[in-house]
């Protein structure tokens, strides 16, 4: 008879510096979505890491099917029937779309690649996971980050079907996605489970996580606090056992005052090579103001332009400082003007590899822990580490960490603290929340609440139309590289944002303009 037990940790210690994984002990079954939760930092990727064969364990057994299972590399696990699209994504830039997904099992005919099978059967993925309208032949470094996730769980499923796995690993798998992709995404999950494959899901999305597990172990500073069935927790009972604190809810205050002040940046009928129809809004001094769209709708794009990253055929994007207007023309320029920008893909945008977080944090802001000659004050630089790590909680072991050692959230609180080390006077923030557990998120929520009550503007994109409620005081809807409405404070229900994402999509096809949009488990009927 088969033990429906596919696979279970016992004792299982892992140590870097200081130790990261104390005593787990878990176990998983045949044909269920068991969830892992818990803060950054406390330990949930380095256990993926381990059962992946991506890092060997200090103490402790695996057992798999019944057998020791002890990966010495990634290719023995997969070899196994353990398969992993990780959070920091594995996806090669310079290859197509269909060589990465089939990789590990290009179709060959002879001794020669053949390229019709190959197209064919990625494009079955493709279809599967929503990315219908990507070719197969398109560069994966040509996608946005959304797509780029979509991929690289297109490229898991793949192996999984191939090669027939029995165990699939994703960590933050919905983390770039919008709400109607993460559905699509939950929805093969559900299905593949029938099959008897198991999943162990990774997100900070509690609500996602409640929906969809069958399971949910809790996971704090490197230890399984709770295990237990999804239906009987509650989310504020997960954020509790996370932190180890009751958790005191949303944070109250957030944007109640709404007096904007001075103008601090215009944007005046811009087009490029995205936005064929010209973009104007205005920023004031001590507003925040939300972007909301579906992937792929422009938001990351229209950042990048006020930035300066990317070139304007028409149209200006003015600075006003005391005495004038000037014009952004660059990103250099924008820095110089008091402009800061985070962007949503920290591994290939964000981080500086290869260094500490110290130097992470506050390399932009040079000038200000710096002599005339151009000396670095060492102790002003730590002071400026140290402080920033209180402000936002950054979880490490000290100042010289190397910088791709912290957990991918507490890397997106280091980028966040090098603008606010900078005192930039605009913030344009992509994503801002992208893999943060949710006590770090309302930490975030306070400090962008903070600044804009210093005066200073955020322009911030989000996927999560939640989070936009929560920050905003005015939220831009862009549809299929249009903004198509401004919604202020007060005006704004979360369907009526949907339904506003929708528009450009919907009313180029009228047949699918009563389309109902499964959304957090409910039905959204989306309407012009």
């Amino acid at each position: 008879m088969i033990s429906d037990e596919l696979l279970k940790i016992n004792d299982l210690h892992k140590s870097f510096s200081t130790p990261v994984l104390k005593g787990i002990n878990l176990s998983f079954r045949r044909g269920e979505i068991h969830s892992i939760v818990g803060e950054n930092g406390a330990g949930k990727s380095t256990l993926m890491n381990i059962l992946s064969g991506q890092l060997k364990m200090d103490k402790g057994s695996l057992t798999f099917e019944g057998k020791s299972y002890v990966p010495a590399s990634p290719t023995e696990a997969y070899e196994t029937g353990i398969s992993s699209a990780a959070q920091e994504l594995s996806i090669i830039g310079s290859l197509s779309v269909a060589e990465n997904i089939l990789l590990r099992k290009l179709p060959h005919k002879w001794t020669f690649l053949s390229k019709s099978k190959l197209e064919s059967t990625a494009r079955q993925f493709l279809d599967l996971v929503g990315l219908e309208n990507i070719r197969v032949n398109t560069t994966a470094e040509n996608l946005t980050l959304g797509e780029t996730q979509l991929l690289e769980v297109a490229k898991t499923l793949a192996i999984t079907t191939l090669s027939e796995s029995k165990l699939i690993i994703l960590d933050e798998p919905t983390a770039a996605l919008s709400g109607p992709q993460a559905n699509k995404l939950h929805s093969i999950i559900k299905n593949l489970t029938f099959d008897g494959i198991t999943f162990i899901y990774i997100s900070h999305r509690l609500e996602d996580v409640r929906l969809i597990s069958d399971t949910i172990s809790v996971m704090r500073d490197g230890r399984i606090v709770s295990s237990a069935s999804a239906s009987t927790y509650l989310i504020d009972d997960m954020i509790s056992l996370m932190s180890g604190k009751k958790f005191a809810g949303v944070l109250e205050g957030v944007n109640e005052r709404i007096e904007l002040g001075r103008p601090m940046l215009k944007i005046d009928q811009i087009t490029n090579k995205y936005f064929s129809q010209p973009i104007s809004f205005d920023c004031h001094a001590g507003e925040i103001i939300g972007i909301a769209g579906l992937a792929g709708s422009g938001r990351t794009e229209l950042l990048k332009a006020v930035f300066g990253l990317t070139s304007i055929k028409t149209g200006k994007i003015l600075r006003k400082t005391e005495h004038k207007y000037e014009p952004i023309k660059n990103a250099r320029r924008a820095v110089k003007l008091g402009m800061g920008y985070l962007s949503k893909d920290r591994k290939k945008s964000g981080i500086l590899s290869g260094h500490s977080l110290r130097i992470n944090l506050t390399l932009p802001g040079l000038s200000f822990i710096s002599s005339r000659l151009g000396i670095i004050n060492e102790k002003r630089e730590r002071e400026v580490g140290q402080e920033y790590i209180s402000k936002l909680a950054i979880k490490c072991s000290d100042q010289d960490q190397s910088i791709e050692s912290l957990s991918g959230g507490n890397q997106q609180k280091v980028l966040l603290a090098r603008w606010l080390h900078c005192n930039s006077e605009i913030l344009l923030l992509d994503e801002p929340t992208r893999g943060v557990d949710v006590n770090a998120k309302h930490l975030i929520y306070a400090q962008l609440n903070e600044l804009r009550n210093q005066g200073k503007v955020i322009i911030a994109s989000s996927s999560e139309i939640d989070e936009l409620i929560k920050i905003s005081d005015r939220i831009l809807v862009l549809s299929d590289f249009k903004l198509v409405k401004e919604f202020k404070k007060g005006e704004w229900t979360e369907n009526d944002i949907l339904a506003t994402a929708f528009q450009e999509y919907t009313m180029s096809k009228p047949t699918v303009r009563n389309q109902s949009i499964i959304r957090d488990g409910r039905d959204h009927h989306v309407s012009n």
